[in-house]
């Protein structure tokens, strides 16, 4: 058998690269500044001004200088707008890019300088707008003047002149007494009257347009003690209460201290029959507030007068209208709701002279006292006028 052959050696590793350590720099001695107040520190001053102002000069001149310091002119660029050959545009096959192309302005009519006349209207407009904001008007009825001098309308008095007025408002509506002043000013006038005229509908409260805060004119207003209802006042229990305070307040602060930590039970003994009584006989339902019926500032001091009723005509009425006292005058207001018919508030009022007989001893007419004319049909079957006041 042969030998085997002998294994040849690994090649040995190359040595590592052994770290230079670079020179350091050589240190460069700062410029010594010249001794103040020496010749040589006025002349090195003048040198530095001087090579200032050539520099200046030669950025005037358009020169400048390249590393080896050689003059070198600045590029002086001209920029020229040309517009393209119109004839090019001829080929048929370049029929839609030439109709795009014409709504364009050719680049010398773009570019080109304004002529003075313009600039000077232009800055005429501007200083005539900033005096009108100046006195104080707003910018929006400022009337624009366009290029003929024919004076535009602002936004404003356009909206006011398409909009309708109040009797016109009213007489498209069939609740013309429903219409206020803003509400000509709504989106759509018509339907917002509807909508205010509906069954059960709630109006938005009447502070929406009032400058100031909502229950702002009720501040240093003392509040009222509040009052316990009467089902329960009845039972005395507010006697008791004063009886035991008073006496509270006549014992000293001893004694005070003495019946905290010792109280006496059964001061303000009440029997319990009066008690059951009072919530369970004798109670009464609280004063709600009806459907709609909105809180707005000052309604708790408004006085509700319950026992009178429309239609029902005072000795102090009559006295304030000038009606004779004892007579069977009739109201002024009889002839106008025999015309227009009853008020809408209370179309099923019974009113004499109108739906119900009158009172013994007048007469029908237009004289002084009379009730108007009289009716073509009985009171059961009468009809009155849709009409209504405009």
């Amino acid at each position: 058998p042969e030998p085997e052959p002998e294994p040849e050696p690994a090649p040995a590793p190359a040595p590592a690269p052994v770290p230079v350590r670079a020179p350091a720099p050589a240190p460069v001695a700062p410029k010594a500044a010249a001794p103040a107040g020496s010749k040589k520190s006025s002349d090195w001053k003048k040198a530095q001004n001087a090579k200032k102002k050539a520099k200046k000069k030669k950025a005037k001149d358009g020169t400048n200088e390249d590393d080896q310091g050689a003059v070198v002119p600045k590029a002086a660029f001209n920029v020229e707008y040309v517009a393209g050959d119109p004839e090019s545009l001829d080929d048929p096959a370049f029929a839609e890019f030439r109709r795009v192309f014409g709504h364009f302005l050719p680049p010398e009519d773009l570019c080109g300088p304004k002529e003075a006349e313009e600039r000077e209207k232009e800055e005429r407009k501007m200083k005539e707008k900033l005096e009108k904001v100046a006195m104080g008007e707003s910018v929006e009825d400022m009337d624009a003047v366009d290029e003929d001098g024919v004076a535009k309308m602002s936004k404003r008095k356009r909206k006011e002149l398409t909009r309708m007025s109040i009797a016109q408002l009213k007489q498209l509506v069939k609740r013309p007494d429903s219409v206020e002043t803003w509400d000509v000013t709504a989106q759509d006038p018509t339907l917002l009257i509807h909508l205010k005229g509906y069954k059960n509908s709630v109006g938005v409260p009447r502070h929406w347009c009032m400058k100031r805060k909502y229950l702002q004119g009720k501040r240093g207003i003392d509040r009222a003690q509040f009052q316990l209802p009467e089902f329960i006042a009845r039972t005395g229990i507010t006697e008791i209460r004063s009886t035991s305070q008073n006496k509270e307040g006549d014992m000293s602060l001893k004694q005070q201290q003495r019946a905290k930590m010792a109280p006496k039970m059964g001061k303000m003994d009440i029997d319990y029959q009066v008690l059951h009584d009072a919530f369970f006989r004798y109670q009464e339902k609280p004063k709600m507030s009806g459907m709609g019926d909105l809180y707005y500032e000052g309604k708790e001091f408004e006085i509700h007068l319950r026992e009178k009723r429309p239609g029902q005509v005072s000795a102090e009425l009559r006295g304030a209208l000038g009606m004779p006292e004892g007579s069977v005058a009739a109201p002024p207001w009889l002839i106008n709701m025999q015309r227009y018919g009853p008020p809408p508030s209370w179309p099923n009022l019974k009113i004499p002279g109108l739906n119900a007989p009158i009172p013994h001893g007048a007469n029908y007419g237009y004289h002084p006292g009379g009730w108007g004319k009289p009716p073509a049909v009985s009171y059961t079957h009468l009809t009155l006028p849709t009409k209504r006041i405009v």
